[in-house]
């Protein structure tokens, strides 16, 4: 179906459909006054990293996670955001919430502490899962930070967009199939994220334990001249087994399968390291993947899972609920890592996704899909940069333009039914950025690093100030709500630990035969 055919029956939707429901879990490391990763555990106060609803922790004990709830209005997400980011503020003793993607000044990799979830079978399994990334991958990879959005469409976006597509009755299969075109399509264009918002384009140099030839050094800080997002390159989540890796984005049976079937092909790096020492696991198994989430996509599919339950078995059941952005980093100069023009930016790149044709992804394509994020997270800014882009180069800034440009029919679009600006401002800002690209985030932190002499010294002093921010008190009765959630969830890991049975053995291997 022609492009402005899809565009044309998006345009016949009543100014309702045009809702976005978004949550966002945003990841920062706890640090010291110094600049140092926190060694202390997790704060008691914010309750059971295993139950907590909001506030847990990703790889690290160290490196907290915020996760708000569904949205449709953007202040009130962004207040959620706040008020857990203010709230466990106050339980961290003279320590820093880190602005960055790229972690603080890290010790050695031994010293880096795996996050700890209680003694219950979920729970170890959890923190074996976190010890197999440790033996493949290293700890150090595993500190760092990224925002992830959460994105979903409105039913009435759906009734009416089933209607102009002739679809009747039940719309999960639909959905589905709609929610994987756009997925096709994100994969596709990420590099615009990454070129537009990354923001990691220098580390410390103790993130990095071998010689990487093509980095630039000032002091004790690792650079590229021209790099977008080093999270998102091969010194952020990547390695050699998923390199060789080729899951299938073309429907939910195809995406199924090939992620099953890495998670039962035995890999011999990793049949080297070993199941078990002595009683104590390794590894969850020696597959290429020990469960799902440890394939580093910039986008999942997702649907909320139940208790214990497998989240590919329940997409497989259920069918596509919502999409995971993975490739946002935060934003070292906002508090909360993300701001309202740039969640405004992202609804209209995403809905600008669905909407576009989107045929399958050849293997061969794929293969250039990656090479063209490798390139824009490490090169991005180069101006001669090329993309390649259903079979031919084109120089970034040219082809950046032309898909801005389209993005900005729909701003106008919904802005229009809307009454309302903020989407078209949203992507002014981003043809701001194209024609002056000084302004990207990269080429502004990499500017500010320089002057501040060091990646450590410009992120502390970012986090410094933010501290002011977080520092200022909810209200009384914000205040009981999240503390009640944290008592709340400290029973729950209780019960959940009162009520396993049979051996830790039993569950690991029914969880993984889902």
């Amino acid at each position: 179906m022609p492009v402005i055919s899809r565009l044309q029956q998006l345009n016949e939707l009543h100014r309702n459909a045009f809702t976005f429901q978004r949550g966002i879990e945003r990841e920062t490391l706890r640090v010291t006054k110094a600049g140092d990763i926190s060694q202390r555990p997790h704060p008691a106060g914010l309750g059971s990293a295993l139950t907590h609803p909001s506030i847990t922790t990703d790889y690290s004990e160290s490196l907290l996670e915020f996760i708000t709830s569904v949205h449709t209005d953007k202040k009130s997400l962004m207040n959620e955001l706040d008020e857990l980011h203010r709230f466990s503020f106050q339980y961290l003793q003279d320590e820093y919430l880190w602005s960055g993607s790229m972690p603080a000044a890290l010790p050695a990799q031994e010293q880096i502490p795996i996050a700890q979830y209680g003694s219950s079978h979920i729970g170890t399994l959890k923190t074996i899962y976190r010890h197999g990334l440790w033996h493949r991958y290293g700890r150090k990879m595993q500190t760092i930070a990224g925002l992830h959005y959460n994105w979903s469409l409105s039913e009435e976006f759906w009734r009416q967009w089933a209607l102009v597509n002739h679809k009747t009755g039940d719309l999960t299969d639909f959905k589905t199939d709609e929610y994987f075109g756009l997925i096709r399509n994100f994969r596709r264009y990420s590099w615009l994220l990454l070129y537009l918002f990354g923001s990691s384009p220098a580390a410390d140099s103790s993130f990095i334990d071998h010689r990487v030839d093509y980095l630039q050094s000032i002091g004790d800080t690792l650079y590229h001249p021209y790099a977008t997002s080093l999270r998102m390159s091969d010194l952020g989540y990547s390695n050699k087994a998923q390199a060789e890796l080729f899951v299938c984005f073309n429907s939910l049976e195809s995406y199924g399968k090939t992620l099953s079937e890495a998670i039962q092909q035995p890999y011999p790096a990793y049949e080297a390291i070993g199941l078990k020492e002595g009683d104590a696991y390794k590894q969850l198994n020696t597959s290429i993947l020990q469960i799902e989430n440890e394939y580093y996509s910039d986008i999942r599919p997702k649907r909320v899972a139940y208790s214990g339950e497998k989240p590919l078995h329940a997409l497989r059941y259920r069918g596509v609920e919502y999409i995971e952005v993975r490739c946002l980093d935060v934003n070292p100069y906002l508090p909360l890592g993300i701001d309202d023009q740039q969640i405004n930016f992202v609804d209209l790149f995403l809905l600008w996704c669905l909407v576009q044709d989107s045929r399958p992804i050849s293997t061969e394509e794929c293969m250039h899909l990656q090479n063209n994020s490798r390139r824009v997270a490490i090169n991005g800014r180069d101006p001669e940069v090329l993309i390649r882009h259903f079979g031919e180069d084109h120089k970034l800034p040219e082809l950046a333009a032309t898909l801005v440009d389209s993005i900005c029919q729909f701003a106008q679009m919904i802005d229009k039914k809307n009454g309302a600006q903020c989407y078209t401002q949203a992507c002014q800002a981003q043809h701001d950025k194209l024609n002056n690209p000084a302004l990207l985030p990269s080429q502004r932190v990499l500017d500010d690093v320089k002057k501040a002499g060091s990646y450590k010294a410009f992120s502390l002093a970012q986090s410094q100030q933010f501290a002011d921010q977080f520092a200022a008190p909810l209200s009384l009765d914000d205040k009981a709500k999240y503390e009640s959630l944290s008592e709340e969830s400290l029973r729950r890991q209780k019960d959940i630990e009162a009520s396993d049975v049979g051996s830790f053995d039993d569950f690991l291997a029914e969880y993984l035969r889902q």
